[in-house]
């Protein structure tokens, strides 16, 4: 497991992604929107223990929700089971291929939008027809946008190391 990820960089990730998500919100079409929250609350599960990407997804859950107005706490619910569950699928699977890892980010962004609307459901929201279609539009989206933050990312904070000179 890697521990790396420190409270400080939690702070700078938070604060990048309120200002994409209130940017993607005022400035794309609702279905080119992109979960950033969802895969940084993946990404940190990936990388740390259960209770830290719990913790951290619920953080970033609560802030998708306070952004896009919904009931408090709908997303920090399904953002803390993408953090905890994410730990864990560090630990089961083992997605060293960029079109796998789309493929998981994109599976899981179907199973969050799913979470969120069944606890809406149960609070007595109505579901809306195109959130189905706004659904698979945005998981493909947010399959390969994760994909590609969690390849950047690795890049950052674990370079590759140079053998070739020892």
């Amino acid at each position: 497991m890697n521990e790396t990820i420190r409270n400080s960089e939690v702070v700078l990730l938070l604060a990048a992604t309120a200002v994409a998500e209130i940017a993607f919100a005022n400035y794309f079409p609702a279905a080119l929107y992109l979960d950033l929250s969802l895969v940084l609350a993946l990404y940190i599960g990936w990388n740390s223990s259960p209770a830290k990407g719990a913790v951290r997804g619920f953080t970033f859950g609560l802030l998708k929700d306070a952004i896009s107005g919904i009931y408090l706490g709908l997303n920090g619910l399904s953002k803390t089971l993408m953090g905890f569950g994410g730990s864990y699928l560090s630990k089961w699977l083992v997605l060293e291929g960029f079109p796998a890892r789309c493929v998981l980010i994109g599976l899981l962004s179907v199973l969050d939008d799913g979470i969120v609307v069944g606890m809406g459901a149960l609070l007595g929201q109505t579901i809306q027809r195109e959130m189905w279609l706004r659904t698979l539009i945005q998981a493909p989206v947010t399959g390969v946008a994760g994909g590609l933050v969690f390849h950047v990312y690795d890049r950052f904070k674990f370079p590759q190391k140079d053998f070739r000179r020892l």
